[in-house]
């Protein structure tokens, strides 16, 4: 992602579709002013090392917009769970406040314990970094409370509520719109023993339930989750299609977040990574979130071939997250229908010859092949692609089509 809006961010919790309604705007033009609160205070926790924390948010709100129940979207930075900051999120809130949400940029607690003779990021063990996720998380869901009950305050409807994250802060919000029982709790996050430091032991206590103990009383549910190079301890955490909706991005190399089933910190030098947990990424989830039976509505995922830990067209990948936003609670006959989203039939799958493709109302499109570590294998315009000669496994096939794009996984089969 573009430093103006979060840096280099190291890496490292139910509800179904939001009631739809005639939207007054299309919820993805950026056309309002904006009314700005810093530094509103939400909450009070204690840090990994027993010292407290002073949680604040930072508010935006449209102006003008004459509408008395807005759609609420909380973004959450990253930074690997010991950096970053709010601010880096202004950019982003600012642009979705324009389009009509109330949109909060969240500090969460930061912070686990390195080896001896370490300092972070290298991690103690996996229990640290799944408990400095955990806690944020927690505190997620308590912003995301703290915020409904100002709702008559900020004009917000209680019902339609995203959550949209970068790096640690994409696992943060994962976790928070689907581990949301009681059993999905982390071992590493009920007392553990202590971490060992030379002579010294510093404990770790049960961190308490999963939805936290902040402004407690009401729902942190979500409708709906964007994760930008994000991934998730359990894919079970996930269980029915009428789950929060969700929008993936990732670099199918990410180095940082791995876009397949991948540890951690991955591809990063000097063994940063050997004491981090694994992750389901994007390219990992997706088979199972088409299995699980959501609609193309309600899922989308955006691989993008390269290696970076970034988003590489930011205004792109946003247009596209801020309609799959506004399909999640508008009406559609009265408002603004995506333009990036195209149904295909890709056929068959698996393949051993070809893959067919068919695109309603075209004849052809551009088709690009690619692997799973991202490398391009074969790109051609037309409505096929030749495969016999390629080795078996899973490939990723991007279609083009006028100003629409989709992506869809494929195996070839020898």
């Amino acid at each position: 992602m573009h430093s103006s809006l979060v840096p280099f961010a190291l890496v490292l919790p139910l509800l179904g579709a939001a009631q739809t309604q005639n939207c007054t705007y299309d919820y993805t033009t950026r056309q309002f002013n904006v009314a700005v609160e810093n530094d509103i205070l939400y909450g009070v926790a204690e840090r990994f090392d027993g010292g407290t924390d002073s949680l604040r948010l930072n508010l935006f709100k449209p102006v003008g917009d004459g509408v008395t129940q807005r759609p609420l979207f909380v973004a959450v930075h990253g930074g690997a769970f010991i950096g970053g900051n709010r601010n880096e999120m202004n950019e982003l809130c600012r642009w979705y406040a324009e389009r009509g949400y109330v949109a909060a940029t969240i500090s969460y607690r930061l912070g686990f314990y390195a080896p001896p003779i370490l300092s972070t990021p290298y991690a103690y063990d996996q229990a640290e970094v799944i408990r400095a996720a955990y806690r944020a998380q927690q505190d997620v869901k308590g912003a995301i409370r703290f915020l409904l009950a100002r709702s008559e305050q900020d004009s917000t409807d209680v019902e339609n509520v995203s959550i949209c994250g970068v790096s640690a802060g994409a696992i943060t919000a994962m976790h928070v719109a689907y581990a949301t029982a009681d059993m999905e709790k982390p071992a590493a996050c009920n007392g553990t023993s202590p971490v060992n430091h030379i002579l010294v032991q510093y404990p770790r206590p049960d961190l308490g339930p999963i939805d936290g103990t902040l402004n407690t009383g009401t729902s942190a549910a979500v409708n709906a989750c964007v994760a930008y190079f994000g991934g998730i301890l359990d894919t079970a955490m996930i269980d029915a299609p009428t789950d929060a909706a969700l929008f993936t991005y990732h670099q199918t190399g990410d180095p940082v977040v791995g876009c397949n089933y991948q540890q951690a910190l991955w591809g990063l030098p000097l063994g940063l990574g050997a004491n981090y947990p694994w992750l389901f990424g994007s390219c990992a989830l997706d088979p199972y979130i088409q299995q699980l039976g959501y609609t193309a509505d309600r899922y989308e995922f955006h691989p993008h071939t390269g290696n970076a830990h970034d988003i590489h067209d930011l205004p792109l990948v946003d247009g596209w997250a801020a309609e799959f936003l506004a399909r999640q609670f508008c009406d559609q006959t009265t408002s603004v229908a995506p333009i990036h989203a195209v149904e295909v039939r890709v056929h068959p799958n698996p393949a051993r010859e070809r893959i067919l493709v068919e695109v309603p109302g075209t004849g052809s499109a551009k088709l690009t092949l690619t692997d799973p570590a991202g490398r391009l294998v074969r790109t051609t315009v037309g409505n096929r692609v030749d495969v016999a000669d390629l080795p078996e496994g899973l490939y990723f096939l991007r279609v083009d089509a006028a100003s629409n794009s989709t992506t869809r996984q494929v195996m070839v089969m020898e």
